[in-house]
Parts: structure tokens; sequence; C-alpha cells
């Protein structure tokens, strides 16, 4: 079967704002796409997808290493070297990139957590209530300038010059400090080493600086040396796709950070709270996600910057400060007359990327030019490798963000068992004899079948829409007993994810007492400390013995089936039960720990009923302290119940329930 992009056919379409009738037309499709929609390849998980965050009542710090603004002396770098390597970065594709970097982009923080809710980590995908959407390549090649094409990130060094060259690089940043011995300098002191010295590696100097502030950034502020044979390569003119590699990188961050809320969100619900901050770092450079977001969606758009006709896009948001929006999450929802499926069509001259005025179909092998070949690669489901990460690019499930018709796509196999192999992928053989470029005034639709799909996937699983909006976060888990953090759900985060204070003078933060892991969880160093990005594993302090908690399974012989799962701690006391369905949920974070003791089991169903009559008191005294009367009446009183009380009351009573139910299997072998 021919690997083509396009499908061309007749089919009814509608808008994807449901205001129209259907049409039967001629429509260009981005494939695979899916035969049935009754066995749909790919089902969205309702309760990873909408997920809503409170970020000031998590104990949680987000740390945006590749939110850089500019330090002037980068600034007179850039400006200096520019005169000189001009041709050099426009020849292999950086000069956009590069200079973009004297920008200033002002963080809305509300913002981006509010977009992060709406991400799948499943389809690289933020589903809306109006659809899916996503950061492409082609965002990816607007707005930061990165390149499509040339080698991969991890292109080796070819001839001996290059290598000489990263020898010189690799003994300058062995430099000692003055105050700090044996460490790699930062990237201001690294700057300091370079600047107006007249080396004959200023230039590789630069690339490397730029690299690691900007594009694929460490953490601690430090140059980093796997990044010297990139450096090399584009100080020669020749090219580097960076774009896969980036957006390779905003895939993994946005997942890392949509993944890591959720998994404390599932541990709160089970009463589990962190008695430390727990810190992420995002390698990425995040700020692209605003620039999307304010390009994507009027209603959320501050006013942007007038800019020149030769300037980068990305200048138009220099300094601006966002709206101050009071609801993200309703903003987001409502925006389907907001969203604008293609937003750099206004300026295409200045995106590198084919918009034309009309409709086209161009062959393929001989007429289309560099700019066609940005759109058509932006439009194929590929791999995208970058520096530690495999990302699966899937373009057909958000088709009319480049004027085509939506359908309902299929799933893809994946093509990453090793960077060859999915850089093969990436790059493999156009087969599509012609292709079609839509007109730049072009509206795309969906299929009727698209339509019926959507309102079963989401719309249609638990009212996806009014969940978001509406759905208030149960402040339960903040009433619970704190139960110590599960070290299981450690060894699910990434090295990027840190449990521990920061500290401002830079000594090591309190850590996590008696938690044994074998894969140790960085504490977070001050940036300018200035520790080695290549250290030893003896910076990185480990956690170890950690008052377990251990899950036990108790039930009668006669009620096998009927299992009732709870929580204890090595004096034997039962923490929290939860029913088998919900333990099946809970076992994703807290992996069973220890095999199930005899001697566990009476006493867990003692503590049943205990727990029983303590939900119960609880409830009531909540009832009573919580009734509020306008008149002084009984009568009117649950009327005037908070919102957030409510849902916390239903919480409890549905937990009752099950806690009364499963004591009466116990007791009468009822079912």
């Amino acid at each position: 079967m021919e690997d083509t992009i396009i499908e061309v056919r007749e089919d009814f379409m509608l808008s994807p704002a449901g205001d129209s009738q259907p049409t039967f037309r001629t429509a260009h499709f981005l494939k695979p796409i899916a035969n049935s929609i009754d066995k749909p390849s790919f089902v969205f998980n309702p309760s990873f997808s909408s997920y809503e965050f409170e970020p000031k009542e998590w104990q949680l710090k987000i740390h945006f290493n590749g939110w850089r603004y500019p330090h002037k002396k980068w600034v007179c770098w850039v400006d200096e070297l520019k005169q000189k390597y001009e041709s050099v970065w426009k020849k292999a594709g950086i000069f956009e990139a590069i200079t973009s970097t004297k920008c200033k982009i002002k963080k809305n923080q509300d913002l981006v957590y509010g977009v992060v809710e709406k991400w799948c980590c499943e389809s690289n995908t933020f589903v809306f209530s109006f659809g899916e959407a996503t950061i492409t390549l082609e965002d990816v090649r607007v707005l930061g300038g990165y390149s499509l094409f040339g080698d991969p990130v991890f292109t080796p060094l070819e001839d001996d010059e290059m290598k000489e060259v990263e020898k010189k690089l690799i003994l300058a940043r062995q430099v000692k400090s003055k105050s700090k011995k044996g460490v790699a300098p930062s990237t201001s002191m690294w700057m300091d080493i370079f600047i107006n010295k007249g080396s004959e590696i200023e230039h590789e100097a630069f690339l490397a600086t730029w690299l690691s502030i900007f594009v694929f950034p460490h953490k601690l502020n430090l140059v980093k040396s796997s990044l010297f044979p990139v450096a090399i390569h584009l100080a020669r003119g020749n090219q580097i796709a960076l774009a896969p590699a980036v957006l390779a990188s905003l895939y993994k961050d946005l997942s890392l950070f949509k993944e890591s809320i959720v998994g404390l969100e599932k541990c709160s619900l089970k009463g589990v709270r962190f008695p430390l901050e727990l810190e992420v770092n995002l390698r990425s450079p995040f700020y692209l996600v605003q620039i999307w977001v304010w390009e994507r969606f009027q209603n959320l758009q501050p006013q942007p910057k007038l800019i020149n006709n030769g300037d980068h896009v990305l200048l138009k948001w220099d300094m601006v400060k966002g709206l101050e929006i009071d609801n993200v999450r309703l903003a987001l929802d409502s925006a389907v007359d907001d969203f604008l499926w293609r937003s750099y069509v206004g300026y295409a001259d200045k995106c590198g990327v084919f918009y034309p005025i009309d409709e086209c179909w161009i062959p393929f092998k001989k007429d289309l030019n560099k700019e066609m070949l940005s759109f058509v690669t932006c439009l194929r489901v590929s791999e995208l490798v970058g520096f530690d990460s495999i990302e699966q690019y899937l373009p057909h499930r958000v088709s009319m963000q480049f004027g085509m018709d939506q359908d309902v796509p299929s799933y893809v196999p994946r093509f990453n068992e090793t960077k060859n192999i999915a850089w093969e992928n990436y790059c493999r053989p156009i087969s599509d004899r012609a292709f079609y470029f839509p007109s730049r005034f072009f509206e795309a639709d969906v299929t009727a079948r698209y339509t019926k799909w959507w309102k079963k996937s989401v719309l249609g699983r638990g009212d996806f829409v009014d969940n978001i909006v509406r759905r208030k976060r149960s402040v339960r888990s903040r009433k619970h007993t704190p139960h110590e953090v599960p070290p299981e759900f450690l060894t699910k985060l990434d090295d990027n994810v840190t449990f521990g204070k920061s500290c401002d003078d830079g000594s090591s933060p309190e850590l996590l007492k008696n938690v044994p892991s074998e894969n140790s969880v960085q504490d977070g160093f001050k940036a300018d400390e200035n520790i080695d990005a290549d250290a030893p594993s003896s910076l990185t302090p480990k956690l170890n013995n950690l008052t377990p908690l251990v899950l036990v399974e108790y039930c009668k012989p006669v009620l096998e089936e009927k299992k009732c799962v709870g929580i204890i701690n090595e004096s034997n006391q039962l923490l929290s039960q939860f029913s088998s369905a919900e333990y099946e949920d809970f076992k994703q974070i807290l992996p069973l720990q220890k095999p199930v003791t005899e001697e566990n089991i009476e006493l867990s169903r003692g503590v049943l009923e205990d727990e029983a009559k303590d939900e119960n008191e609880s409830i009531e005294e909540r009832l009573s302290s919580d009734r509020i009367s306008q008149t002084g009446t009984q009568g009117e009183s649950y009327s005037y119940l908070s919102e957030e009380n409510i849902v916390e009351l239903e919480l409890r009573i549905s937990r009752l329930e099950i806690v009364l139910t499963k004591l009466k299997m116990e007791r009468f072998g009822q079912n």
C-alpha cells in the first residue's frame, strides 16, 4: 500500500462549530483515516484529558528552564556576530531562530496552566470541546524559526578538523572558576570567556550558548557539552533538523507537566499528601506554547505589536502583557468561534511555508520548491527524534490546522525502536505523485461521521464540557488524614521531577526521608551553583527508608470475588479503604508492595466497621456545620450549601455507601 498523504473523495461535510447543514462536496483529507467509528483505534480517556488544575492549591513548582529572558550581554553578542555570520546562519536555517532570542516573552502562567489541562498524552494533542488541535511542525517552523530539514541532532562529527574544535570547546568548558573549582562554567561565565576575546572558536562557542540557553536548555544554566557537535555543524552552514527535535521536547514536557499533576490529583483523591513540594523542570522552549495560544485563540489574544515587513513573527509578542482572564477553562471551551485554525495565512510572506491564494495541485517530483516541501513535511505522520525522547507526530488528527478537511483519524503504528529507525521514518520518501495545496482563504469542515465520533468519544463521555467548565475540584483531599507519599509514585516520574524545597542559597533542599529507590531523584540546586551537567551520580542524593504503605486485600472465602481493598501502615492501622474498581485505578500509582498476610485480614475487617462509624459521624457533623439559612428555618438550609461542600458530601456519602455494602456482605453474606 502506498504511503500517500492526501485522500480525495466526496462526502457530507459540516462546519466544526456544528452550525451548518451537511453539504455534499469534494473534500481533501489527511491520511490515515479510520474505516469505522464503531471500533475506533483510539478513545479519549476523559479522566485523563479533563483534569482541572488549581496551581495555588498544589504543592507543585514548575521551572520553565527553556523560558529565558535575554541578557543584555547576549543581545550584544548576537548583534556583533550577526554582521559576520548572517549568511552562514541563513544557510544553516537558524537565522530567525537566533535573532528571535532578543525577544522577551512575558509569562502568563494561568494561561499556560489552563491549556495544559487540555493536553492528551496518548495523542499529543489538546482536546478542546470543539475538536483536537496541537502544536505542529508548522508552528515550530513559523514561531520558532527552526529548520524542518537537514541531518538529525545526533549526527556525529565527520572529520578531524571538527573533532579538534570539539576538543577545544571541551577544554574551555573545563576552565576553573575562581570561587568554585572543578565545575563547569555557567552560560554567563562562558560568554565572558569568548566575547571580544578574538577566539578562533568563538562562533562555535556562541552557537553552543544559543543551543544551551534557548533551544535545549539545561536546568542548571550550563553550557551542555552534548550540544557541541550540533554547534560545530551549524557553524559550517550544515543544516540540522532542529524543528522535529524541538517539537519532541515540547511534547515530552507537555506530557510531563500533565502527568505530574494528574498523578498528584489521583493521590489526593485517595487521601495521599506529599510532605514536600514537587518540582518539575521543563527543558523545552515552553514559551512557544503560550505564543501558540495567542496566535490561535482570538478571545485570549492580547494586542500584538506592529512589526516591519521583514521582521520575524515572534517580534509581535515582544514585551506584550497577557490578558487577565477570570476563567481560562471557560474561555478555552467556549472558543469555537474564536479559534483560528490557520492563524499564519495572514502573513504568509513571513512564514517560509506555501499558502497559495487559489487552491492548486502541483506535481511532486519536479515542481515543489522548499516552501512547498515545508508544508508537505508538516502534513505527514512521522516520528520526531529529540535528544532524549522520540515522540509521535499525528497531524492527521488536526487536519483543519492545514486547511484540510477532517475525518475520523486512524491508528498509526510506532517506528521508535531506535533513533535511526525513527529518523528514517521522518525522512521516508513521499509517494504522492502530485500534491494538493488549499487556498489560504479556505475554511475546512468535518465529515458527518467525524461529528458523530467526536460526540461519542468526547462530548458523550461524562458530559465533557460540563465537567471542565462547571465541576469544582473536591476539597476532600485537604480534609483527610494526610498519608505519606507512595514511593512507587516517584519511579513513574521523569528525572526532571524533584521532591524538595528550592534553596535560594544553593544548598541541598530538605529531602524526603526513608524512600528506597535505585532511580534517585535529584534535588534542586540553584542555577548558578554550576554543577557539572556530566557529574557522577554521587551528586544526586538518595532517598531511602520511607515508612511503606502496604496494600491489603481482605475478604471472606465465600466472597472470593467481592474484594475490598485497604491501606495499612506498619502498625497495622487501616488508613483508607477502596472498592475493587477504585483499587484498579489506584494500582497505577501505588502498586502492591507486600503480600497479604493472614493476620491482617481480621484486623482490617474490624477497622472497616469503626471507620464506617467515623465516616457517618463526620458527615452528620458537616451537615450540621454547613447549614446556612437566611430565615433561620431548617427547611431552607440545604439550598444554601456551597457548591464545594455539596460535591464533597456527595463523594463522602458515596464512599460511605460502599463501606456499608461491604460490611453487610461480610456480616450476612448479602449481595
